[in-house]
């Protein structure tokens, strides 16, 4: 398992909380087109993709997140 240096560490929860944070705004982007007589799916493609690219980049931080927490527990 790849040690995680411990500033990197402490800056990985506000960075997924970022991440979220945006997902979120995407969404809200997302409904308020899908609330246009008529909406551009040209623009809701384009927000839906970067949604699901800030879905996987909360996963993959997410993961490092507890790893770095599991990393830090002591061994039983």
């Amino acid at each position: 398992m790849t040690t995680i240096p411990a500033r990197l560490r402490a800056a990985l929860p506000a960075k997924v909380a970022q991440l979220r944070r945006r997902h979120h705004q995407l969404a809200e982007q997302i409904d308020a087109e899908l609330q246009r007589p008529m909406p551009c799916s040209a623009a809701l493609q384009t927000l839906k993709r970067q949604k699901l690219r800030l879905k996987d980049q909360i996963a993959f931080y997410s993961r490092l997140v507890a790893s770095a927490d599991r990393s830090r527990m002591p061994a039983a």
